[in-house]
């Protein structure tokens, strides 16, 4: 059962979201938030013209009042996330209905996500007894939900995330590659968002974390590079995080893969 807190704030969102700019479909202003709140946090430490761009773009097509309400989404947001590390953005997608189902466009519902880590990540945290960290890569990311999950069942095993955990996350879907990027961001886990498609590695967009910059995760990892075998992914992978060693930072990221599948978002 949610918390009353959270219960509060997605009420809040909601009401605020139904009440701002009337004159545009539901669907676009929740992409235009997801897309400017994804780059007002990027450019909040790591600045990039492009996407600078982008907000001053989207936020000018609103009216003075209706460019108020986007930081008090933002807000509400926060609050309804404070609670635990969980999926708020998907499934307000879902209950919004703006998502797109023609497209099979679903996200995990936050307990299931949270049974799957549970149930097989155990053995992974494990390693952190004999290494500094793990990684994780999610091929169909969604808005990253099974990564949340995996963030609260680390949390609860005594770990930070921030500290111990590097994340490759994946989608298709630009907006649901940001929803991801937008929470992981909140939940400060250090994370490599791509834009494309895994199938053919077709890499459109990257997104580092604030966590990414500020933990040197650039470092770490190519110092670690190379210091773990990594055994074949299956010729068939199911779209779920995985837990591997780690990759490197580069313009044209390398995937993450390796056999063992923690959990499922699509």
């Amino acid at each position: 059962m949610a918390e009353p807190s959270r219960d509060a704030a997605l009420a809040a969102f909601k009401q605020t979201f139904r009440q701002l700019a009337p004159y545009r479909h539901r669907y676009e202003v929740f992409r235009d938030f997801v897309t400017i709140a994804a780059c007002s946090l990027h450019n909040g430490l790591h600045k990039d013209e492009a996407r600078e761009e982008e907000y001053l773009r989207i936020i000018g097509q609103y009216k003075p009042d209706d460019q108020q309400a986007f930081p008090k989404l933002m807000a509400q947001l926060v609050a309804a996330l404070d609670e635990e590390p969980r999926d708020i953005l998907g499934p307000l997608y879902m209950e919004l209905e703006i998502a797109n189902k023609d497209a099979g466009q679903f996200f995990t519902p936050p307990e299931l996500s949270e049974l799957m880590a549970q149930m097989t990540f155990a053995q992974e945290l494990d390693k952190l007894e004999t290494q500094p960290f793990i990684t994780a890569g999610e091929p169909a990311a969604g808005a990253g939900g099974m990564i949340l999950a995996l963030v609260k069942v680390m949390i609860m095993a005594g770990h930070n995330p921030a500290e111990k955990l590097w994340v490759q996350a994946i989608d298709v879907d630009r907006m649901a590659a940001l929803m991801c990027y937008i929470q992981l961001s909140l939940w400060n886990v250090p994370a490599e968002v791509i834009v494309g498609n895994t199938l053919n590695w077709d890499i459109r967009e990257v997104w580092y974390t604030p966590a990414h910059h500020l933990g040197l995760w650039k470092y770490l990892l190519r110092r670690e590079e190379g210091s773990t075998e990594v055994a074949p992914a299956p010729k068939e992978q199911a779209s779920e995080p995985v837990a591997t060693a780690p990759a490197s930072e580069d313009p044209k990221p390398a995937p993450v893969t390796a056999p063992t599948q923690l959990g499922f978002d699509f």
